[in-house]
């Protein structure tokens, strides 16, 4: 099983090999790592950097246990091939899923939502589709949806190429569609989907299969039936 680190040498390095004083894979553990413990800005990681001890910083990558600058880490995520990155993260956690869910269900919860402050005047905000992983926390894959289709649409390209096996997709009523359930069949996996008035065929032919069967005869005491 690979490790973070590992796992995050794939991802494609853009920067000029002039002046390169860390490896990519030590500076995304080294972010991954940060904001896993809060710091969800470059000025708070960079602070949170230097209050650790030189031994994690060696073993994140840094040989001589010094954390990066907040330059550093602005030059890192503004160069950063995010498609790249993202395949990387994805094929990580599969791979744990994998390793651990042998024999066994694993949930992936597939939701959609706009990104808090990326609306603009009129313009929509950013409207992003993601499967994440109950077990692990993370996001398995991404993607945007395009203000010209849906979520429902939009889900058939996400699921596409993920392993599905065993793993067990929750989701809203929204996605309560022919095409993504048998998407799902298909690659060996199940769904948990909410269904309601969206689908008032399905919803009735379900409402019918759990209608109560009429009540059972029952003998009394003196040999008769009683309803």
């Amino acid at each position: 099983m690979k490790s973070l680190g590992e796992a995050l040498k794939a991802v494609k390095d853009h920067r000029s090999p002039q002046g390169k004083r860390h490896e990519l894979s030590a500076l995304l553990v080294f972010m991954c790592t940060g904001m896993l413990c809060g710091s969800r800005s470059l000025q708070a990681l960079t602070t949170w950097g230097k209050r650790q001890e030189r031994a994690l910083l060696v073993a994140m990558g840094f040989p001589r246990g010094k954390s990066p600058g907040y330059g550093t880490l602005q030059r890192t995520v503004s160069r950063l091939d995010v498609e790249s990155f993202e395949e990387a993260l994805s094929a990580w956690g599969q791979a744990i899923l994998k390793e651990h869910g042998r024999g066994g269900l694993s949930a992936l919860a597939m939701d959609g939502k706009v990104l808090k402050g990326s609306a603009a005047g009129e313009l929509p905000g950013v409207h992003l589709l993601a499967v994440l992983s109950h077990e692990l926390g993370l996001s398995l894959k991404q993607g945007e949806v395009p203000s010209t289709t849906n979520e429902h649409k939009a889900s058939l390209r996400l699921l596409e190429g993920l392993n599905l096996t065993n793993q067990v997709i929750t989701a809203d009523a929204a996605f309560m569609q022919r095409d993504v359930c048998q998407m799902i069949i298909r690659a060996q996996g199940h769904y948990l989907i909410v269904l309601k008035d969206n689908q008032p065929d399905l919803r009735q032919t379900v409402q019918d299969w759990f209608e109560p069967f009429p009540p059972t005869r029952r003998v009394s005491n003196a040999g008769q039936s009683e309803s």
